[in-house]
Order: C-alpha cells, then structure tokens, then sequence
C-alpha cells in the first residue's frame, strides 16, 4: 500500500554498482522521483529532500534553520527538486560527487529585485556520460547500461519511499506480491512460500526442485532449491522484477523470471540515522508491533562506510486450535540484521561487503477448516516452523568511460525447520519432523560495455554450487523415527553473453546465449558408498545446454516502444533417491525447459509525461514440466507431470493528472494447460496447471496534500486474485481465489517524523488464499488459509 509502482515504463536512473562514481553524477541529478516535501524550515525540507532523492546535502550554513519553504510535492527530476525548494532562498546546489550537494551562497545581483529561479546543478568531472536514447533511465538487472526506452521485455518496478516502508511494518514478499498483480504464491506462511511470475508454477508443495524463479540481493543470489526467504524490505531503494524466462543473464532455475532485491547504498559522504516503529490489531486476533531502526556511518571521509539495519516484526495470531483449547496459535515473529561495509579508493573503484541474517519462527500453522467456527481448526499437536538464513557476499566493480567490470561472490546458508501433525488415528497421535539445511555458493563476474553510439556487449562467467540435506522423521511425538536422509548436490558453471546491434535509427537486435554444465548427485546420508553393491544406483548425472535468446526493438517516436522478445530457460533434470541406506535406489527426472515468445509496447517513457502504461502478451511451451507433490500418505515425492502452455496478456497504466493525484490500474488474463500430460496425469478433466490464478488486477490511488504546517499523504488499493487450484490430480485439486483485498492508510509527516494509520483487509475478507495447511489431512478437502482479518497499524517514524 502507498509504494511508486512504475511497471514496464518507468525504472529509476541508479546503477546496482559504482553508484558513487562520477560518471553518473549528471545522471541521479536528472533522475525523476517522487516527493512530498512539507512547508517549514528549509533545513528540515532539505533534509527530507534527500531522503527521497537518494542524495546526500551538506549543511553547514545555520542561516538555513532561519529560512522557510513552501514544500514540495509530485514528481520532478531530482536537480529541478532542488531548484524548486531553494528558490527565493539565496542558495545554489552544486554536486561534488554524484550523490553529495554542496549549497553555495549566492552572491547579490546588483539590479535584481528577487533571487534567480535557476539552480545550477554542475558535476564533478567534465568527463562525458555515457547515454542511452530516451530518458535517462537504466535497468540495472539487465546486466547493461540499457535504458528502458530501448530494453526489449517486460520489467516492473516497485520502488517505495523510506515513508512507505516505514507504513510497510516490515513486511517482505508480501509487500511485493500487493503491488505486483503478475507475482503469486502460495501462502503457507512467511518464509516457507513458492513464488510465481507471470502463471509459471509448477507445483504447490514445498521440496528440493529448483524454484521456477530466482532472487537477488544486489547482484548476490539468494536462493537455488529453497523456499522464499522472506527478507524484510528495510531500507531496499527497490524491487525490480525482469518477467518470462532469464536463462541467458541468470542461468537455470529462472523459468519465470527473477525478482532482484536493490539495498540502498552507503553513503561515505554524511553521517544518517532513521526508525520506524508501529502497533498492530488484528480483528479477533492478538496484538503486533513492529521496529526497525537503520543507520549510516562513515568511517573514512568518501572512502569507507556502513550502513546497517536492524529489525524486529510480532504478527499476532487469528487462528484458535478447538481441540487443545487454545486461541491465537499462528503467531510469526521475525528478526533481522543486514550490514554492508562499501569501500571507494578512488571514483572508479567500489567493494561492498555485505551480511545479512534474518530467523523467521511460526508459532503453528496458519490453516483453518471447513465446518469449524470462524478462524478455528482441530489437530492433536502443535505444527511450528523456522527458517533462519544467513548470508556474507562480497561485490567489486570498477568503471572506465565506456565498460564496466562487476564481480560479485556470496555464501549462503539456510536451516528450515517444519512440524505437521500427521495423526490419522486419534488413538495414534503422530508427527513429520523435515529438517532442510541448505548451502549455497555463487559466484559471477562480467564485463558490460558499449561500441559506436547504440552498441551494446556483455560477457561473463558464472559458478554455482548448492548442497541440500533435508531428513524426515515419523512417529510418536516424543520420539519420531528416521525416515529418510538425503543429500543433493549441484554444481552449475556456464558462460553468457548478449550484443545490442542497432538496425538504422529506429531499430535494435539483441542476440544473446549461455552454455552451462550441470552436475548433480544425490545420496543417502550415513551410507557405506564403499561397497560396489550400494552405489549401482548411479547417483550422479551431468548435463549439458546452450539456451539461446533473441529480440527485436522498435521505437518509431520518442516515448513509444514496441518489441518480440525470444527466451529460453531451464531446470537441471533431478535425481530422486528411494529404498533406504542399505538397499537404496535412484529415479531420474528429465529437464524441464520452457520457450517463451513475447510481443509488447510501452508508452509515455517521455519525461513530463502524465500517462504511461504497457501491453504485453506471451506464450510460453512448458515441456516436462517437474513438480514437487505430495501421496495420499502425506509424504513428499518429484514427478514429471508432462508438457504444457501458458498464455499470458497483461495491461498496465498510471496517469498523473496533477502532481499531487496519481492513478494506476494493472491486470492480467491467464490461460494454462497441461496439454500433454504424462502417465498418471492423464485422467483430469481440467488440466489447468496449479496455482495459476485465471485473472488479477489492482487499481490504486494516491494524494498529497501540504498544510503548511504538515504534508498528507493518503493511499488506496484494491486487488482481485483470481480462480486457480492446488493440484493437477484428485484428490488434491482444491479451489482456491476469488477474493478481493481493500488496503488504505494515511500519514501525516512533519520535517524529520511523521504519523501514519493503515488498514490492511478493510472489507474483512475470508477469501481462501491457499488451499493447504497440512499435507497429511489435505486429502480430505477440509483446508483453507484464510486472509488475515481486517487489521490496523498506528506508526510514527523519524530520521535523525
């Protein structure tokens, strides 16, 4: 609620690297943002100017506490932002560096009976900046310095303000997916979900397949075969989604797309503090509260600097347990830490340091029952979960006139913890105990630059390697038995690269590929492999692949583009180790691979412009698609469901009528089928594949307001989450969707902190957002995961 979404035509001017260097110093200075500056001391609006523009504002003059400023509000470039605020005040803005403004006093014009309204923004170095055509506006997950006028796929773009993070209590995914209307996913509960881009799901289990999407924090990779992890969106500038198959840029494991993660830098440059802290009340639930306090220190002036954050989120329970008596069970609580140490020698070099740590604990399970009362449920035990993750990475990049080199290595480790009550007999109480540690090493470094006036070039090289160890017990609570202990390996190397040819004035071809080896084992853990007799089962595969892509760009005036688009993308075939330790055996999954076409144009990328929007419209050939399920027992297993297509059309607008309303309106049709089932999966009358909602929109509305003495700010959003189902096959083919959800919120900001209400769920919906809670009783037809009932959060929010 309350975030900038600027889907396909509008991504920030920011480099994911060197974002410090001078080379684009001109480029933040005309970058456009949103701001809501209020009337008051000039300090104190320059203060907050900063903020939402991402820059830094040395203030060294006390004159300015005794200055006043009528505020701001709308959306400018970031330079005409500063020549707005000082106008009439006697101060110019000059960039030192590209994020650092100095203000200078102007001297007295001898006949001039007011100060000029012209703010001269002037950059470090005379050195040219290397442009794209269009707006200066650059996709920083395309790997290149490609602006969005000339980037041939779909992209959205969430990029909230600290304020609306702020109002956000610490939310993660979530926040994403109530922009996002193309994002889905299932909703076991915070950090054990799938998520889903433009209607690619394979399945709605959780297991060891690769996930169908991949995530990034900066240019570090999260996740290979894990859940989401959830991370709180504190202090992220931005979320950028790159929609249909990344196979080229990003490798296996991207059939839908990736969502990349964009921290927010630190600053050599000035010393920063800011906190957000809020209640929460949930209608027939307990209390929450939340609080996040960041800070940015500089150790060495313009050369060294940390920025950390710290966080702490309490969602209360709204689901009571009839059986043990007990209300409230389905608390979450999350905590967090992220800390990056950036280190600039000179204005070309820059290396980030970067750990992140994050435990997220459900109390039980967050599922309810049919033919129970309201929110309320009967099972024998209690079904916690956990999943604590962990991650150090190390990114460098350099900057010359015309490429850059970046290289970024991480190290990640993930312990997922689940509980289920798999009691079938009440006089047999039972319980599944899954402990999945995960551990993750990536590396990649590339070289991105650009030849004669239009060319561009990338090449890289990538490695990964991800171990899963994941064992299952079953039995009495107190003393469950083994069921099984299984590590996979994957190592995964690959070279990529991609050209930009322009084609005349108005066209452009990208060509680009990535050849990668795979190499995956799989074995029983605490097995004696030493005996010839145990490893017949041949648990190794190696793979090899070459995925291709290709697009063509059109741009017949300036603020139009129209594009195709050809991706490929891949999942390793898995290996499936079955038997036991002393008499074990090995099934192997073909790859799955996924061929998507795209057609598609933007509009309104002009700056200046009120209305903006897009229209794309894809189909994706899904073959030997491999899922993660679950048997009537309850039990996990991997299968090849069979072949399949996905047609997707999605429309998305925004119109600013006057710089302080905006509109946006976003939607999509989704049509998918399992249009070449494999044995076992060939007797459904509707092959519709799961979790692929058949339709979903969302319609918001934003208006600031100054007082003088205060700046409103006030939101709304609805959204519609269509029809889709859990599974492919009975009995587990449950309905699920076909909910609306009505978010709205105000705050009131004065200079440094503000005030804010927002109410998520405001109609109280009971929409089934999922379908399954527990994979022992789902069978039964019983489950649903209710929303959330309508809640309320208080907050205020201050820098320092």
């Amino acid at each position: 609620m309350g975030g900038r979404l600027h889907d396909d035509w509008f991504v920030p001017a920011l480099f994911a690297v060197a974002i410090n260097t001078v080379c684009i110093a001109p480029a933040l200075a005309g970058e456009i943002r949103a701001f809501s500056v209020p009337a008051g001391r000039l300090s104190d609006g320059l203060i907050t100017l900063a903020q939402q523009g991402g820059i830094s504002i040395v203030l060294g003059d006390p004159k300015l506490d005794s200055l006043r400023t009528r505020g701001l509000s709308g959306r400018y470039e970031v330079a005409d932002a500063l020549r707005r605020l000082l106008a009439g005040s006697g101060y110019d803005a000059v960039f030192i560096d590209a994020r650092t403004v100095r203000l200078v006093r102007r001297p007295p014009a001898p006949h001039a009976a007011r100060a000029p309204d012209r703010v001269p923004v002037v950059p470090p170095h005379s050195r040219p900046v290397l442009e794209t055509s269009g707006p200066d506006i650059v996709v920083t997950a395309t790997k290149q310095r490609i602006g969005l006028a000339d980037y041939p796929a779909s992209v959205a773009v969430v990029e909230p303000t600290r304020e609306e993070l702020a109002r956000a209590g610490g939310r993660g995914t979530g926040y994403i997916l109530g922009k996002l209307p193309e994002l889905s996913s299932t909703n076991l509960g915070p950090g054990r979900n799938k998520i889903f881009i433009r209607g690619i799901a394979d399945s709605s289990f959780n297991g060891t397949s690769q996930a169908t999407i991949s995530q990034y924090l900066g240019d570090l990779r999260l996740i290979y075969s894990a859940p989401d992890p959830d991370l709180a969106l504190h202090d992220i500038t931005r979320v950028e989604v790159l929609e249909g198959p990344q196979g080229t840029l990003y490798g296996a494991g991207t059939l839908g797309g990736i969502i990349r993660l964009v921290p927010t830098p630190p600053d050599p440059n000035g010393w920063s503090a800011e906190g957000a802290f809020g209640l929460r009340f949930t209608q027939k639930g307990e209390p929450g509260g939340d609080g996040a306090l960041v800070a940015n220190v500089p150790i060495v002036a313009r050369k060294l600097a940390l920025r950390t954050v710290v966080y702490r989120t309490v969602d209360g329970g709204y689901i009571d347990d009839a059986r043990r008596g007990l209300s409230d069970i389905n608390r979450n609580s999350s905590t967090g830490l992220r800390a990056t140490l950036r280190w600039q020698p000179d204005a070309a070099w820059t290396a980030d340091l970067t750990l992140v740590g994050q435990n997220l604990n459900s109390r039980d399970g967050q599922y309810t029952l049919r033919g129970e009362p309201d929110l309320t449920r009967s099972s024998y035990i209690a079904q916690p979960f956990d999943n604590d993750y962990r991650l150090i990475g190390l990114t460098v990049s350099r900057d010359w006139d015309r490429m850059q080199l970046v290289s970024a290595t991480g190290y990640a480790r993930q312990s997922i913890d689940t509980v289920f009550d798999a009691t079938v007999d009440p006089d047999e109480i039972r319980k599944y105990e899954e402990d999945i540690g995960v551990r993750l090493f990536s590396h990649e470094t590339r070289l991105t630059g650009q030849w004669g006036t239009r060319g561009t070039w990338l090449a890289g090289v990538s490695l990964l390697h991800n171990t899963d160890h994941a064992a299952r017990s079953l039995g009495a609570p107190d003393a469950p038995e083994p069921l099984s202990s299984v590590s996979n390996v994957t190592l995964d190397a690959a070279v990529f690269g991609e050209v930009g040819v322009p084609l005349g004035r108005t066209f452009q071809l990208t060509l680009g590929g990535r050849y990668s080896y795979v190499r995956q084992t799989s074995e029983f853990m605490g097995s004696d492999n030493s005996n010839p007799e145990d490893i017949d089962y041949e648990p190794l595969r190696r793979q090899k692949r070459f995925l291709p892509s290709a697009a063509l760009a059109w741009k017949p005036r300036a603020g139009l583009l129209l594009y195709g688009r050809y991706q490929q993308g891949y999942r390793p075939g898995g290996l499936q180790v079955t038997g036991s330790a002393t008499d074990p055996s090995a099934d192997r999954f073909v790859s799955d691979r996924i061929e998507t076409m795209e057609v598609g144009l933007r509009f309104g990328m002009e700056k200046g412009a009120r209305l903006s929007g897009s229209l794309a419209a894809s189909v994706a050939r899904w073959r030997d698609i491999q899922a993660d399920l679950v048997g009537v027992d309850g039990l996990p297993y991997i299968a090849n469901i069979g072949s399949g297509r996905v047609r997707n059309v999605a429309l998305s607008l925004a119109w600013h009528p006057v710089d302080a309303l905006s509109f946006e309106a976003a939607g999509f049709l989704n049509s998918s089928n399992l249009s070449d089932p494999a044995p076992g999966f060939d007797n459904v009358d509707d092959r519709d594949l799961p979790n692929i909602a058949d339709e979903g929109w969302r319609t918001a509305v934003k208006y600031t307001h100054g007082f003088g003495w205060a700046n409103l700010t006030a939101d709304a959003a609805l959204r519609y989450v269509g029809h889709s189902k859990l599974a492919i096959v009975a009995p587990f083919a449950l309905g699920q969707g076909r909910y609306y959800d009505l978010s709205m919120g105000a705050r009131l900001g004065f200079g440094r902190w503000g005030l804010s209400l927002d109410i998520d769920n405001a109609l109280d919906q009971r929409g089934n957002t999922f379908a399954f809670g527990n994979p022992f009783t789902v069978a039964d037809g019983l489950q649903q995961t209710p929303m959330r009932p309508r809640s309320v959060r208080l907050g205020v929010d201050a820098t320092f």
